[in-house]
């Protein structure tokens, strides 16, 4: 859970830090757009497959406080004239209250189908992420970044797990008004809904960071070698003058200027 939940930390970073790495502010966007949202799309968590009716309930104390931790629900399939139970639901209580932190469901053939997040333990889920049967990729995650117990962000994924959009709900009326594009998992272009009347107000599109400096320049001294020359008027072999040279901060990018260090008095 700890890899996965990382997850909701970049995203979070994410809306924070887009803002100063995008230029190119354009008013209008065309449209309204929430035909086929992220929000729109998101699955349900069936309730039936952690219903313990019909099924076989495993409970475990992991810190033997003498009540459950951790319950496991299996329903019997028939496979070739074969019965089987499978596990369809488990439920953790990380912090021993009672209430159930984390919530994993499985469908009818055993695959993981989604998983349900409790990070702050006060009895509502935080993000739920749900999962491509046919890969077992993340394709779509819902979460509740402020805690206040109503999603605000619907994201959405490629068939590679690569992010490929988010939404989120910034005036907490249940609804998206700004949409982060995505290629790859790199941000694109940003949509704002600014007066919330679910339609475009303007378009931010994403301005690439510059690419890293080349190689930098390293010494032909071997470590611990003498320089055999100073600056100014010595000439190369002449001994140093006596004592530390003073140095003089510089502007960034230009060279310091050098003082020779006093030769004390005969």
């Amino acid at each position: 859970m700890g890899i996965r939940s990382a997850r909701l930390v970049l995203v979070g970073i994410g809306a924070l830090a887009f803002a100063a790495a995008c230029g190119g502010k354009s008013k209008g966007g065309g449209g309204g757009a929430n035909a086929g949202s992220n929000q729109d799309l998101m699955p349900k968590v069936d309730p039936e497959l952690c219903d313990t009716s019909g099924k076989q309930v495993q409970t475990f104390d992991l810190n033997q406080d003498g009540s459950p931790d951790v319950w496991k629900m299996y329903a019997q399939m028939e496979e070739d004239g074969a019965k089987l139970d499978v596990l369809t639901c488990k439920q953790v209580d990380y912090d021993h209250d009672g209430q159930k932190d984390y919530v994993a469901t499985f469908n009818k053939q055993g695959e993981l189908v989604a998983e349900q997040f409790d990070f702050t333990f006060d009895g509502k889920f935080d993000a739920t992420e749900h999962y491509d049967k046919k890969n077992g990729n993340i394709y779509m995650v819902e979460r509740d970044l402020d805690h206040n117990k109503n999603a605000d962000t619907w994201e959405k994924y490629d068939t590679s797990g690569s992010l490929e959009s988010i939404e989120r709900d910034r005036n907490g009326d249940g609804k998206a008004d700004l949409w982060e594009q995505y290629q790859k998992g790199t941000l694109v272009t940003i949509l704002y809904d600014d007066d919330f009347d679910r339609k475009v107000d303007r378009k931010e599109s994403a301005r690439p960071l510059p690419s890293p400096s080349a190689t930098p320049p390293t010494s032909t001294t071997a470590p611990g070698e003498p320089v055999d020359t100073v600056e100014g008027d010595a000439k190369k072999g002449a001994a140093p003058a006596s004592g530390p040279a003073d140095e003089t901060p510089a502007a960034p990018g230009k060279e310091p200027a050098k003082t020779p260090a006093k030769t004390p008095p005969k």
